[in-house]
């Protein structure tokens, strides 16, 4: 009797657990680069020391180290880069077609994709967060709108047709 009462009270009080989704239209390829403060190839290097912060978008327990390679647009402070993230031994290629409207698969479930193989390039569409569950106020972010391509793996560095197309965009303007 107590085993099916349980099992009524906890199927009455679960949650759902839903994909993410967002309230908005997702921004247009264009939009993402023109209003991306940074653009930069980079490539992962190892997990971290800082911890992650978990109460963000795309939160993890660790952060992940990448080398600067090439700035497209804008500016850093530095040669290397430190994000929210995780390694993986898994490569996670975006399925769409260039331009992207969407994230690579990792990021479906989760509105930003935090998987990142150590040595693999990937090009960051950086901005300070509008919202603090987008990151820190203030900080750099690839994580600054859900479900958008702001991190994409590269294949082939800066022959990748992402990264093509991206330096096209900027060049336009």
């Amino acid at each position: 009797m107590i085993r099916p009462v349980l099992v009524v009270a906890l199927l009455a009080f679960a949650a759902p657990a839903w994909p993410c989704t967002v309230g908005h239209p997702l921004s247009s390829p264009d939009s993402l680069v023109r209003d991306a403060e940074v653009i930069a190839r980079v490539r992962a290097e190892a997990l971290s020391p800082k911890k992650g912060r978990i109460e963000d978008v795309g939160g993890t327990p660790t952060q992940v180290r990448f080398t600067v390679l090439e700035v497209l647009k804008g500016r850093l402070p530095s040669s290397t880069l430190e994000f929210n993230g995780r390694l993986t031994e898994r490569d996670d290629p975006n399925r769409g077609t260039v331009p992207y409207t969407t994230n690579r698969p990792g990021g479906h479930g989760t509105c930003v994709a935090v998987n990142y193989r150590t040595g693999a390039e990937y090009l960051f569409l950086l901005r300070r967060p509008k919202h603090p569950a987008y990151g820190q106020l203030g900080q750099l972010t690839p994580y600054w709108t859900a479900l958008s391509p702001t991190n994409e793996q590269l294949f082939g560095g800066a022959r990748d047709p992402w990264f093509v197309w991206v330096n096209q965009e900027l060049r336009r303007r």
